[in-house]
């Protein structure tokens, strides 16, 4: 067992449910007044649910194939804390759509690209496409957390929200990658997945950000350029994520190879009225 394996069974992962609805009277842009970035944090909000379903799916279809009882035991909490984050952002999103946001639209596109995957993509490139999705939550979980810029200036409620999502996903980091390690998911296919689903994913959430901010009228060439100029150079919270991303191609990573158990403690403290 490596350092990094027995460093994740000593984590605690806690199914925890907030239950939280923000209030009507929450502006639309409720990330600093802003409508870029409050249509940017809207879109990832949106491809949580479906997105959530795959991963827990595509971990679950293995279950039964592992023999390491703490390994099982970290499988069953990560399908809780993945279900109730696909169940709150569910409840934001309906705040979105009864904001406006175009959330419909997303939610059916979105549905047919997973069905193609399901469809074209074996059970270990599903799984794949979950590791490399579940290592791009885990490190925007981790900027999230430590750069005030992201989180600061969105409303308590909904920053509520990201704060005890960002938590978990960083807790559950680790479980469907030693589920890939165990049935021998293979390096190659590994990388070679995280690859298209870079492109693919950040496509998507480029469109439905665009998407998003048409549907006020607020979409032009010069916002998203501002936006993605704020998003990747200054302060850049995308452009800090590259040595952690790039991480994710070296043949011994593992996602407790970034160890920030001491980041999130004092967060799942303070988080132990959601435990159920």
């Amino acid at each position: 067992m490596t350092a990094q394996a027995r460093l994740h069974k000593a984590i605690d992962i806690t199914v925890r449910k907030l239950s939280l609805r923000p209030s009507i009277h929450i502006d639309r842009h409720f990330h600093s007044g802003d409508p870029f970035l409050s249509a940017f944090f809207a879109a990832m909000s949106s491809v949580f649910p479906d997105g959530e379903r795959f991963f827990i799916d595509s971990v679950r279809h293995y279950q039964k194939q592992l023999n390491d009882p703490e390994l099982v035991l970290q499988v069953r909490r990560f399908i809780g804390q993945e279900a109730h984050h696909g169940q709150e952002h569910e409840a934001f999103n309906q705040w979105l759509t009864d904001k406006g946001y175009p959330v419909g639209e997303t939610l059916r596109r979105l549905a047919e690209g997973l069905t193609a995957a399901r469809q074209r993509l074996s059970a270990r490139q599903q799984l794949a496409m979950t590791l490399a999705l579940e290592h791009f939550t885990a490190i925007m979980a981790n900027q999230f957390l430590t750069m005030p810029e992201l989180s600061e200036q969105m409303h308590p409620e909904i920053r509520e929200l990201f704060i005890w999502h960002a938590v978990e996903e960083t807790e559950h980091k680790a479980v469907a990658f030693d589920v890939y390690q165990t049935v021998d998911g293979g390096y190659w296919n590994r990388v070679m997945i995280m690859l298209q689903v870079t492109l693919l994913f950040w496509l998507a959430i480029t469109r439905i950000t665009w998407r998003n901010l048409k549907s006020e009228g607020n979409a032009s060439f010069g916002r998203m350029m501002r936006g993605y100029w704020w998003l990747l150079a200054q302060p850049g919270p995308l452009r800090k994520l590259l040595p952690e991303y790039l991480d994710y191609f070296r043949p011994g990573f593992h996602p407790w190879d970034q160890d920030n158990r001491e980041l999130i403690r004092p967060l799942q403290d303070s988080m132990a009225k959601y435990e159920v």
